[in-house]
């Protein structure tokens, strides 16, 4: 179910034609114009031989087949839907035309089974912080605790600290995890960089998290990254009415291998979802370039105001740092994340999301709506204080995810909260 109508598409069709039309034919849904949702649980086999290697396949037993040769068994291994999302977001993925995608019921199931896939008791896993909050916990506390990997945290912004841990442990590096743009400070980790250490230095692989760009601003294949992760929940999705996770690996057979552990260890995603998401896809780069738009407004609006003290963005980065050569380097654009300091602490951080009537309070980010949080007390409530600092934000800090609504209304509504403190 997943062939293209066009299965070569001619030459001079860009990314963008290519991933408007790959993945569904209609004629294999009685002209369907939009995929149907196939909301079965197991699939009919033409003969016995062709069922057992399909089984081989999905337990990683047998090389996988070419995406338009792929045929499901059980929707906990595979659906059409699974199967026509998997190979449209692969053309937004720029830096590796092999790629293969995995997809899963949320991101962190997403990262927890490529750990689970890569990584043996004993091994070492490095991270750059800071990342989301449940990425952090699931570092630091359960993957040292539950399969005795030594998870040893980082700040990736600086590359002679990468480069003395990996060192160190060179020969048991497994995983270098980075996530940048970082969620919440916005930091922005020299991929090229950490990707040639990785390399160079140890036998392991480097895993992105793009989440925060998406696959629109940021394409980390063409960086060095080996793996990409999303959690689809956000810009992908972009309706904050689903959950998702992606792996989307430059390397076949580990993917092959990430989606047997999926397989067996039974994170199964949603075909409605998938659905939603291949929906979505459509107009990614529509929704992704006028959120980006919005947020160089308010980012704009919030650093001449008299009762914000900082505000991160991009796009406002010293011209002179480093961190702006980086930016310049690998990201397409700013994005739609900000975060700022009104005056005060966490009182007055309260305060203003307290009344804001425009952006709704609520965690995530990349959806139509605009959303603001802070991430001190709330997606980050489980990382010490002593990391949070070490991260660059504060008890006052409010994260925003600027979303599609009217760009001045957005900056009003932010400019009546700051009234209030």
């Amino acid at each position: 179910m997943s062939k293209s109508y066009w299965k070569t598409p001619p030459r001079w069709w860009n990314w963008r034609t290519k991933a408007a039309h790959t993945g569904y034919d209609p004629f294999l849904s009685m002209g369907a114009v939009r995929p149907p949702i196939f909301a079965c649980s197991t699939f009919a086999t033409e003969n016995a031989d062709k069922l057992e290697h399909m089984f081989k396949r999905a337990y990683g037993l047998e090389s996988p087949l070419a995406p338009d040769e792929e045929w499901p068994i059980y929707t906990r291994v595979s659906n059409p839907n699974f199967l026509m999302l998997d190979d449209r977001l692969q053309f937004f993925e720029r830096g590796s035309e092999n790629a293969r995608t995995v997809y899963f019921p949320s991101g962190l199931s997403a990262i927890f089974t490529t750990v689970l896939s890569e990584c043996n008791a004993g091994d070492v896993l490095v991270f750059g912080y800071p990342v989301y909050g449940g990425t952090d916990h699931m570092f630091r506390h359960l993957i040292p605790a539950k399969l005795g990997v030594n998870v040893i945290p980082v700040n990736a912004t600086r590359v002679d600290e990468v480069e003395k841990v990996l060192k160190e442990n060179a020969g048991k590096v497994k995983i270098v995890f980075i996530e940048t743009p970082a969620n919440p400070n916005l930091a922005m980790v020299d991929m090229e960089a950490v990707a040639d250490l990785t390399h160079r230095l140890t036998q392991g692989i480097m895993v992105v998290d793009n989440t925060f760009m998406s696959p629109i601003l940021q394409h980390p294949f063409e960086h060095g990254a080996d793996i990409i992760v999303y959690s689809g929940t956000k810009s992908i999705g972009g309706h904050s009415d689903l959950i998702s996770g992606f792996v989307i690996d430059r390397n076949v057979e580990r993917a092959a291998r990430i989606n047997s552990f999926r397989v067996i260890t039974g994170p199964t995603p949603s075909a409605f979802d998938a659905w939603l998401l291949f929906r979505s896809l459509d107009t990614l780069e529509l929704r992704v370039m006028k959120a980006q738009e919005n947020a160089k407004k308010v980012a704009t609006f919030l650093s001449k105001h008299p009762k914000v003290k900082r505000v991160v963005f991009p796009e406002l980065l010293d011209k002179k740092s480093e961190q702006w050569k980086i930016y310049k380097k690998q990201c397409d654009g700013p994005g739609s994340m900000i975060t700022f300091d009104p005056v005060g602490g966490k009182t007055e951080s309260y305060t203003v999301l307290d009344n804001l009537k425009v952006f709704t309070l609520a965690v995530s980010l990349g959806g139509v709506e605009s959303l603001a949080e802070n991430p001190w007390y709330h997606t980050h409530s489980d990382v010490t204080d002593e990391d949070k600092l070490k991260s660059g934000f504060s008890p006052e800090t409010i994260r925003l995810s600027v979303g599609l609504e009217d760009a001045d209304n957005l900056c009003a509504d932010l400019d009546e909260a700051l009234k209030r403190i």
